[in-house]
């Protein structure tokens, strides 16, 4: 009926009109905030009820047609809870008890002392206040279980056992479970044993203190799947501290916090990996503020809470530098061109260190920011320094043995040929033998030389042609070349041919030398004296030698069924001046080991299958 509010609308029934009107005078007198309607008839009262908002009926017991009581019957029909107080002039216990059995809202008898007339108006009062308050309480009741209905968490209810009494359909859908299926239960039908303790120690805390109480758990739906939910709990008391209710609203929160963890991990992989790659990332925007990582302050060397402005970051730099990281910085917020510099950079301690920094322009919306990482490259330019040196040295040398040392050579061979012409003898021939050892020793020397830098210059090579041509320049008679391969190799042409050749020529060589460990065994065994050593590795048809692939490492191979190579010597045989051959110069495999080494190629050696040595060259890049 009526809403609540300051007015208080009274419908006063009495067949005694003017007794009504006198009602009406005193309780308006009483409070400002009556307005009194008046009606004769029971018949009356109900015609009005039908357009005229009322907040309490005001009824006198003896009327004509319908007395007090059945006009009550008739009012509770279409409005159960409007306040409806009887108002008679007859006392009567069985008056007092139809009344009450009739739903009736308070009885007050009527006196000749107008005195009463306050008592009625608060009586009127505190129906009309208790039905405006039950009306509220109702209302908000129907608001919350809408709320907790149509609720996007999920909602449930327990007593103070805490036995579910209520659920909502987020929750059930949440779990799996029917509302039947979880009242009555406790908590523990959703919460996966590992977590029991956990529960516990909430419900004991909520059962302990009034508040709020938060908690995560692993949770189990009931087709046993388990999912992480996050809960919020609270305990609901009346003004005396009694607990009234226990609600707890949750939600499943298992891509969260595997979205969480995958944060937590990617952060901890990129701070291993700023600190194994010496770097760190910052980020400057419009305004003049910095962002700098973990990585990047300990480049700079200075505390974790130190946050430079853009003029901060830049006085780091050294003063020569400063100037040329400002313009790019400039030019990559305005302009948007990326810069990858390498500058100096003068630390909070004053260690002057070498750094790459590369930044770029980075727009979202219309804030623009440089991003970006720097990284200490120290060490970097140390090695380039020294490999600079090295190269000036190697240069210096390859000088050396090219003009100081091949001069004398041609002008010793010269005469030799003219004395040669002269006279026979087996010592000039001795000579001619020095001679072409030392002219393949100054090829070697400058090969290492000059060979053993980056390879500027690479192709697709066929390696089965690479190793037909290579195999008919070194110009053997006494052996077999099997190539077993269509790769097509990315190699230096040049580089890779002398590779090839160093290596053929190893395999010929040693197919009738035996190994140091051979030699050393026969010596014991023959004794010291001019004893003759024979491979008896080697057969009438020489050796062979077969090229072929190697797919699982990407690569390629060089076998022979010569006598191979101990293990126990297969560390030193590329190094520089190793050779278990007489008319070797110990340099062959030293200088494979360098061209590999400047294609980024790995070379071992290992048994072949027939028993002899097998180079592997493996990371080798082929063309499909």
């Amino acid at each position: 009926m009526g809403e609540a509010g300051s007015a208080i609308r009274v419908l006063h029934v009495d067949d005694d009109l003017p007794y009504a009107e006198t009602a009406a005078a005193f309780l308006e007198r009483e409070r400002a905030e009556f307005d009194i309607e008046t009606a004769t008839s029971a018949s009356e009262g109900l015609r009005l009820l039908e357009t005229e908002s009322v907040d309490c009926i005001v009824s006198d017991y003896e009327m004509p047609g319908e007395n007090g009581i059945e006009f009550l019957e008739s009012v509770r029909e279409d409005y159960p809870d409007l306040p409806f107080i009887l108002y008679t002039g007859r006392g009567s216990e069985a008056v007092a008890g139809d009344a009450i059995s009739a739903g009736v809202t308070d009885y007050l008898q009527k006196t000749s002392d107008t005195s009463h007339y306050a008592l009625l108006a608060n009586r009127i009062v505190n129906a009309v206040e208790q039905s405006r308050s039950q009306r509220a309480l109702e209302a908000s009741k129907d608001r919350l279980s809408l709320f907790i209905d149509q609720s996007p968490l999920g909602f449930v209810e327990y007593n103070q056992d805490f036995e579910i009494v209520r659920v909502n359909d987020t929750l059930t859908e949440m779990f799996g479970y029917t509302e039947d299926e979880l009242v009555g239960e406790t908590w523990e039908v959703f919460v996966s044993p590992e977590s029991y303790n956990n529960v516990d120690a909430v419900t004991s805390a909520l059962s302990e203190a009034s508040g709020g109480y938060h908690s995560v758990n692993e949770n189990v739906r009931k087709d046993g799947d388990r999912i992480v939910v996050e809960w919020h709990n609270r305990i609901v008391t009346d003004d005396s501290g009694d607990v009234v209710t226990i609600f707890s609203h949750c939600q499943d929160v298992t891509e969260r916090i595997e979205h969480e963890q995958n944060l937590a991990q990617l952060r901890d992989f990129f701070a291993e990996a700023e600190e194994l790659g010496d770097l760190g990332a910052w980020e400057f925007d419009e305004s003049g503020m910095s962002t700098w990582t973990a990585g990047t302050r300990r480049i700079h060397e200075v505390d974790d809470d130190f946050d430079p402005t853009v003029e901060d970051g830049l006085s780091f730099y050294h003063p020569d530098d400063r100037e040329t990281v400002a313009d790019a910085v400039d030019a990559a917020l305005e302009d948007g061109e990326p810069y990858d510099l390498e500058v100096r950079l003068i630390t909070a301690t004053g260690d002057c260190r070498w750094v790459r920094t590369h930044g770029k322009r980075v727009e979202d919306g219309e804030k623009r920011t440089v991003r970006g990482f720097i990284q200490d490259i120290t060490e970097q330019k140390e090695r380039e320094r020294r490999l600079r040196v090295q190269n000036e040295r190697l240069e210096s040398f390859a000088s050396v043995v090219s003009h100081d040392l091949q001069g004398p050579l041609t002008v010793a061979q010269g005469h030799l040929e003219l004395a040669q012409q002269d006279v026979t003898s087996d010592h000039l021939d001795s000579i001619d033998s020095a001679h072409e050892r030392m002219q393949t020793l100054i090829d070697d020397i400058l090969t290492l030389a000059r060979d053993g830098r980056e390879a500027t210059t690479t192709e697709p090579v066929s390696l089965q042609t690479a190793a037909s041509a290579c195999w008919e320049t070194i110009g053997t008679e006494n052996g077999t070349l099997v190539t077993d391969t269509d790769s097509v190799v990315v190699a230096d042409p040049r580089r890779l041919q002398r590779l090839l050749e160093n290596l053929f020529r190893n395999s010929v060589t040693h197919a009738s030398t035996p190994s140091l460990s051979r030699m050393q065994e026969n010596s014991v065994e023959q004794g010291s004296a001019g004893s003759s050593m024979q491979s008896d590795s080697a057969d009438d048809d020489g050796v062979t030698v077969t090229v072929g692939d190697i797919d699982d490492a990407n690569g390629f191979y060089v076998a022979d069924d010569g006598p191979g190579i101990p293990e126990d010597e297969r560390d030193t045989v590329f190094e520089a001046g190793y050779s278990t051959a007489s008319e070797g110069t110990g340099f062959g495999l030293a200088i494979v080991t360098d061209i590999a080494a400047v294609h980024g190629w790995d070379v071992s050696v290992t048994d072949s299958e027939s028993g002899g040595a097998r180079f592997e060259i493996t990371g080798v890049d082929k063309e499909t």
